[in-house]
């Protein structure tokens, strides 16, 4: 009994403490929510779920009680959204799959400067909206905009422009609330940033009914950006003295293909370009490859905002900077040289040789002076003359192969037997020359240029280089500490046969090749090594990236890249030799020289027929006789 008596005793203890614990937790029904909370839903309602499902939240706090009101007020807010949003809970780092906009739930402005976070590395470049809903209560305007500054600071540190902070001031009636957000640069070129009041919360509604994301960066105020450039006909060129300081200063000099784009994206960002020295100078840390890697120091220790020159999205410095998105691609090629090959054309300028003119010359000086002979041993019985200027003409005419006229051929039989054997020699070799030209302007003058990556590999050819590339032979690599044109240049300089080559983008080789129409001799190899994506690079999280992201579709999409890059990328007027092939005459290709041959030879036969008909009807004779 006194056992039992016990038993009870503890399930009634047991079940007043379970009581008073119950009563300790408060319910997410009973919990009051504060204004800022309505207007966390009001914004999310609003503002974010017509366009985006889901959303990252994570709560920062100091104290177990502040953490347990944070509870609460996320228990409110996901029980007001219901099932218009999915959640994911942003606790460990790195953050592998965050949302475009995460919600943060602070109790005060110093846990947000707390934040430490960080992104993974597949996602640096990508746009992140904050929305931060404080909890804390600012006493005066003077501690909010300092507690402003600091959020907004540990937002920049994020390199995030659309930041939004729901704060309820305390000197303010209990129901409003302020949506303050930031923007970048002053008139006077201050890079730091200004809080500014976006929206109002009162009464259940915002104030202005503005969209509170999608700010962007909009203008510079005129403030210089610092430009590394990387000369690259025709992407980057100077009209000008580039080493010259006071002309790098006139920014109209800039031209090329990223040289128009990067002055039109000022003149819309409203930012003035400070161009720094080209990226030619060698470096002694760097043997090799200097000119890019200097441009990619300057902006990593923070000389230079972004960098220009036919730069590719798949560098090997990818990891450690931003890109923005490609805005032009060219294709990276071999390039060789054809040398002259005339072929059949030399075998037909051997008539026009001095040594056959000097035989034709010999020979009729020796027919004349057998004439004059012949003549002499016959001046007793004949007195007539020797005409020299006659006889040599008519030397001159057989040993061309044309006909003489009746009275100047010769009386014996068997001299007209060598005469017309002469005759018909010349006959044949003059039609064999006839063919051999037509064939020969129907030949290529210059031989087959390698078609694929392995035929230079298999023609033993030579790579000139600035460094190391994985796409040919160490061995056959000759390191060079040049530029692009100074390699073209080797190569036109190279001697017939050399077998030499290197790579450039397809762009620089056709405007080397209109800029150097009348010598140039280069090609590229058909196969090509892969396609480049022409970007500009920037710092890792730069917040320029987002804003000259945006322009630059929009450039594109209305055909202004286009119409710029048309304008320095001429045509490849030198395009691959390729084998070449003769192919067969056929019939069909003379059936208009047969059909006017037809037209003449009938109208030959009906002028014939009129002119024997003539011989009878005398007025038309009138009309035939001359």
């Amino acid at each position: 009994m006194l056992g039992s008596l016990r038993l009870w005793l503890r399930l009634w203890l047991l079940l007043l403490l379970l009581a008073r614990c119950l009563a300790a937790v408060q319910p997410a029904e009973s919990y009051r929510p504060r204004a800022v909370d309505r207007a966390a839903v009001h914004v999310l309602r609003h503002h974010i779920s017509p366009s985006y499902n889901a959303m990252s939240v994570m709560q920062m706090s100091h104290s177990r009680r502040s953490q347990l009101e944070l509870d609460l007020a996320l228990d409110y807010l996901l029980h007001e959204l219901g099932e218009r949003m999915s959640v994911q809970m942003l606790n460990a780092t790195p953050i592998e799959e965050p949302r475009d906009y995460i919600l943060f739930l602070v109790d005060t402005p110093h846990s947000f400067a707390e934040l430490r976070f960080h992104f993974a590395k597949t996602l640096f470049d990508r746009e992140f909206n904050f929305v931060i809903v404080l909890s804390w209560r600012a006493d005066t305007e003077k501690s909010l905009i300092a507690s402003l500054y600091s959020i907004f600071r540990t937002c920049l540190r994020f390199h995030v422009m659309n930041a939004v902070v729901l704060v309820q001031p305390g000197w303010l009636t209990a129901d409003v609330v302020h949506l303050y957000g930031f923007r970048l640069y002053a008139l006077s070129c201050n890079v730091s940033f200004t809080p500014e009041l976006l929206d109002r919360y009162e009464r259940g509604e915002l104030l202005r009914q503005e969209p509170l994301f999608g700010r962007h960066l909009g203008t510079f105020y005129g403030c210089p950006l610092n430009i590394s450039w990387y000369p690259l006909p025709p992407y980057v060129m100077f009209d000008g003295d580039r080493h010259d300081p006071k002309q790098l200063t006139e920014t109209w000099r800039l031209t090329g293909v990223d040289g128009e784009l990067i002055k039109l994206l000022a003149s819309i960002f409203k930012f003035r370009l400070n161009l720094l020295p080209p990226c030619e100078q060698k470096s002694a840390a760097l043997e090799l490859n200097a000119s890019i890697a200097d441009c990619f120091r300057e902006l990593a220790s923070q000389n230079s905002s972004v960098i220009i020159g036919a730069m590719s999205g798949s560098h090997m410095y990818r990891a450690n900077f931003s890109t923005t998105s490609a805005y032009h691609q060219s294709a990276l090629v071999f390039v060789v040289r054809v040398d002259q090959h005339m072929g059949a054309v030399n075998q037909l300028v051997q008539p026009f040789c001095p040594i056959v003119w000097l035989a034709l010359v010999v020979s009729c000086l020796a027919l004349l002076l057998l004439q004059w002979l012949w003549r002499q041993s016959q001046s007793h019985s004949q007195s007539v003359p020797f005409d020299v200027v006659a006889s040599g003409l008519r030397v001159h005419t057989t040993l061309l192969g044309n006909p003489l006229d009746a009275a100047a051929l010769p009386r014996a039989s068997l001299v007209r037997c060598y005469l017309g054997a002469w005759l018909l020699l010349a006959l044949v070799q003059r039609a064999a020359y006839q063919g051999k030209l037509y064939d020969a302007f129907r030949l290529p003058y210059y031989p087959p240029a390698p078609e694929h990556i392995v035929e230079l590999l298999e023609g033993h050819y030579q790579y000139l280089t600035t460094d190391y590339d994985d796409y040919f032979p160490a061995q056959r690599s000759l390191l060079r500490r040049t530029s692009i044109v100074e390699r073209f240049d080797e190569l036109q300089a190279a001697e017939d046969g050399a077998r030499l080559t290197t790579s450039a983008l397809l762009g620089s080789l056709a405007h080397y090749n209109d800029e150097n129409w009348q010598s140039s001799r280069l090609t590229h190899v058909k196969e090509h090594i892969y396609l480049v994506q022409l970007v500009m690079c920037l710092h890792r999280h730069s917040i320029l990236k987002f804003a000259f992201d945006r322009k630059l579709k929009q450039l594109q999409s209305a055909g202004i890249v286009g119409h710029i890059s048309r304008n320095f990328e001429p045509p490849m007027f030198h395009m691959p030799y390729a084998s070449h092939e003769v192919s067969a005459l056929r019939l069909e290709m003379f059936y208009g020289l047969n059909f006017i041959c037809y037209i003449l030879l009938l109208a030959s036969v009906l002028v014939f027929l009129l002119e024997l008909l003539s011989q009878r009807v005398v007025w038309l004779r009138r009309y035939l006789d001359p």
